[in-house]
């Protein structure tokens, strides 16, 4: 089957092939290159030993471009630059792009020939698939050479880690075209498919913690009738959620008892890859979810509210709302004492008994080496040493001792009672202006050892406590085996890009459409279904098993 591109994608890639006929003419193409490096690797003689100081026996220029970021006051002046230069004998300067242009910038400057690109670009959401593109039209250094023979902090931090990350960060043409980062954090690994529940009214209520939906749907119908808030009207809202994570984890949430359900709703089916939202179990949980809202028990504002519009109603006092489809009180007022006294619903027993949703946090490309980058080896070796432990943790928290304190002999952490230590005491905070750190910007390794990272504060108002308090029940009953960090090929990836956005959209809008009553579970579900084989869903579904089977064998 053949799909054709949307028209800037067929620009793209017309201005990529002019690209490999100009750059390789008369020679190897850019994709013969890219997937065959020159044989027989050779240390730039410039380096020192891989794991000592200074990295360059002369100093090394190189130009990093990079966006313009609200936390860090001067990229030049900052603190990281310094500790790069010194240890590395590197001087760096810096082309700043506005905020959130980055991938556009890349790609201008990709299709006029690549002549502006600088040395080295850092940040974040670089997507895999383009970068492919970008390696094989000769615009980025492939690094499999480096990572094989030059790696040193690399190797040592990601023993750290519960995955492989090079998995990963390989192209589907087996090169490798940017250094990576990642930060194992517990509570992120399972916040997905998250429901908060306001537990001052469980305790007013006399109602214990629900564990099936059953109890749950019990304990919606007494925050709706019960009058927990004490103000004599029946103003409480039970339940709701927001349109911003409709494709997230509130159809996780919610289909979860019923079905299993992840991100971008991948499953095992008889050993294959398939799909929850055209089975039985589908069905069912959107049945659930009809009975809550016919019973007023979800609100109807769930399907189109955002999610600044949720916490305008979860805020106010008098508090109204009794759960909503979230990962925290995070976005309360940092005065809001409800920070502090939403917790953790537990995953629901339903049908399919008790499942929970764990997310790897895999990594992300941080950084390439453009072709223009004379000194390709040496611009490796400096995202290493920002791979190193203590650079790493720098990136997140600044300078030891001075921004962040290890933790005293009896404090503790978060999440001590699970296994995951507190390794810091924040000083600096994350989010304020600084000039101490890249703002996340580079390479980086965080591992197990800081899934845990923070200790525990008395303060009232934290909101990560009563987290670390309730999520035991998640990381129990949590599924090990999902699916994720799928790398498509140039052919799979066309098919995903021309019809999943189009199949989940789809999924958003009728499962709104099946709760509120605009369709009909019993009439209407077979043409729902059905609708999938004329969006080409079994094209999706195998583009998907191919890459999957590749990268499992």
């Amino acid at each position: 089957m053949k799909i054709g591109l949307g028209t800037k994608t067929a620009m793209l890639v017309l201005g990529l092939t002019i690209l490999n006929i100009v750059v390789f003419a008369g020679g190897q193409s850019g994709r013969e290159m890219a997937a065959s490096p020159v044989k027989g690797y050779q240390r730039d003689p410039n380096l020192n030993p891989s794991g000592t100081f200074p990295i360059n026996k002369n100093t090394v220029s190189l130009r990093i471009g990079v966006e313009q970021n609200a936390m860090v006051e001067d990229f030049e002046t900052n603190w990281m630059t310094r500790q790069v230069e010194e240890k590395g004998n590197y001087n760096l300067s810096f082309e700043l792009y506005p905020t959130g242009e980055m991938n556009q910038k890349l790609e201008l400057m990709v299709m006029a020939g690549g002549t502006d690109l600088p040395d080295v670009l850092i940040g974040g959401g670089f997507n895999l698939a383009s970068i492919t593109k970008y390696g094989q039209a000769g615009m980025l250094v492939p690094l499999n050479d480096y990572y094989k023979n030059s790696a040193y902090w690399i190797n040592e931090s990601i023993n750290d880690l519960n995955y492989d990350p090079i998995k990963y960060i390989t192209s589907y043409d087996g090169n490798i075209y940017g250094m990576f980062a990642t930060g194992l954090s517990v509570n992120n690994e399972y916040s997905p498919a998250r429901i908060m529940i306001y537990e001052p009214w469980l305790q007013k209520l006399g109602l214990a913690m629900p564990q099936s939906t059953g109890e749950f749907l019990a304990v919606l119908r007494a925050f709706r009738d019960r009058d927990p808030n004490g103000n004599g009207l029946k103003d409480e809202i039970p339940l709701m959620g927001n349109r911003d994570n409709m494709g997230t984890n509130y159809l996780y949430a919610m289909m979860m008892p019923f079905i299993y359900t992840q991100q971008n709703f991948w499953m095992i089916n008889n050993g294959k890859i398939d799909v929850p939202f055209n089975k039985p179990g589908w069905r069912e949980g959107l049945r659930y979810t009809k009975q809550l809202v016919d019973e007023g028990l979800l609100s109807p504002l769930s399907f189109t509210q955002d999610n600044v519009q949720l916490f305008a109603v979860v805020s106010p006092d008098p508090p109204k709302v009794g759960s909503f489809v979230g990962i925290s009180g995070s976005r309360l007022g940092a005065n809001d004492i409800k920070r502090s006294q939403y917790v953790i619903l537990p995953p629901l027993e339903g049908p399919v008994g008790r499942q929970a949703l764990w997310t790897p946090q895999l990594p992300s490309i941080r950084m390439l080496i453009t072709k223009n980058c004379k000194t390709p080896e040496s611009a490796f070796m400096m995202g290493d040493f920002l791979g190193r432990e203590d650079m790493s943790v720098a990136q997140y928290y600044g300078e030891k001792d001075v921004d962040w304190l290890p933790p005293g002999p009896n404090e503790k952490g978060y999440w001590d009672d699970y296994g995951y230590k507190a390794q810091a005491r924040p000083i600096l905070k994350w989010g304020t202006l600084q000039n101490k750190h890249w703002a996340g910007n580079g390479p980086q390794i965080r591992g197990m050892k800081w899934a845990g990272a923070d200790i525990a504060t008395d303060d009232p108002y934290d909101m990560v406590a009563p987290l670390g308090r309730t999520i035991g029940p998640a990381i129990q009953f949590a599924n090990r085996n999902p699916i994720v960090g799928l790398i498509y090929n140039e052919q799979e990836q066309e098919i995903m890009n021309d019809l999943y956005t189009t199949i989940t959209t789809y999924v958003q809008e009728s499962f709104a459409r099946f709760a509120t009553g605009d369709l009909n579970i019993d009439r209407d579900w077979d043409s729902y279904v059905a609708e999938f084989d004329k969006m080409s869903l079994q094209d999706v579904i195998k583009a998907t098993q191919s890459a999957w089977d590749r990268m499992n064998k």
